[in-house]
């Protein structure tokens, strides 16, 4: 099995290029492009849905012998340097990406560019949400 822990969601937290510079490397088709291939991996976009500042792409990856579905969320409106002016979003993202991560056990591996603002910013909402939903069992 590859991946130990393989989580099923992604975010992407960054755009490839802005202000003309590139930020992060595309390490995955658009829907409607040709698989793309990195080692011994292989990556195909299934589906893409366009939403209110990211997409939901539904990525395919082989290895092997062995095929996993992966849920991208592409979050494509945090300004260079700066924060968003309105979080409702990527709150609205973040309410999303529990749907499709089956396992709450299962971490959900955020990434960015260099600058490590969207990262922290995500985490703690992230933190923040798992928190309330335990404070949401507990007082049931």
């Amino acid at each position: 099995s590859f991946l130990f822990v393989s989580p099923q969601v992604i975010v992407m937290a960054c755009r490839e290029f802005e202000m003309g510079r590139k930020k992060c490397e595309r390490y995955f088709p658009l829907q409607g492009e040709e698989t793309m291939s990195f080692g011994p991996f292989r990556i195909s976009c299934e589906s893409e849905q366009a939403r209110t500042d990211y997409f939901i792409r539904t990525l395919m990856v082989e290895y092997e012998n062995e095929t996993r579905r992966i849920t991208q969320f592409h979050y494509m409106n945090w300004p260079d340097h700066d924060v968003p002016s309105s979080f409702d979003s990527i709150l609205d993202m973040i309410g999303l990406m529990r749907e499709y991560q089956e396992n709450d056990d299962v971490p959900i591996c955020v990434h960015c560019r260099l600058v490590y603002t969207e990262h922290a910013v995500l985490r703690h909402l992230l933190q923040l949400r798992q928190h309330l939903k335990e404070k949401e069992t507990d007082n049931r």
